[in-house]
């Protein structure tokens, strides 16, 4: 029986700038850390667990965003999208796709996240 949602895992061959990313853009929070051969850093980032596993920094790079199988991105709501991007250009976040204004309403961007893993965000009025 499933019982709820646990993690969210994302390969990193720099956790601890994914760490920094996450923190310092999204809020997250440290709540655990092994050491094995590579890091694995477990963060709560606005109530959801992500688990972020040390590679080599010269293992193959996955293709997000390119309509292919896997993980194409992860999404957070926000209140205010316009003044969010501007906030995170300030902290050197690159902006993939500016922000667009769906049919209904719903305002939309993505940025460019840890290990070119697209996020997602959102303002649903």
């Amino acid at each position: 029986m499933i019982t709820g949602f646990d993690h969210i895992q994302i390969y990193c061959g720099d956790a601890e700038k994914a760490v920094a990313f996450f923190r310092d853009i999204f809020g997250g929070k440290e709540i655990g850390r092994e050491k094995r051969d590579t890091p694995f850093i477990r963060m709560d980032v606005q109530g959801v667990v992500f688990a972020l596993m040390g590679v080599q920094p010269d293992s193959g790079q996955l293709d997000p965003g390119k309509g292919k199988r896997g993980l194409d991105h992860i999404g957070f709501s926000v209140k205010d999208l316009k003044s969010t991007l501007q906030e995170m250009r300030k902290k050197g976040v690159k902006v993939t796709q500016d922000l667009t204004v769906m049919p209904g309403g719903l305002k939309m961007a993505f940025v460019e996240g840890p290990e070119g893993v697209r996020v997602e965000l959102l303002e649903r009025d």
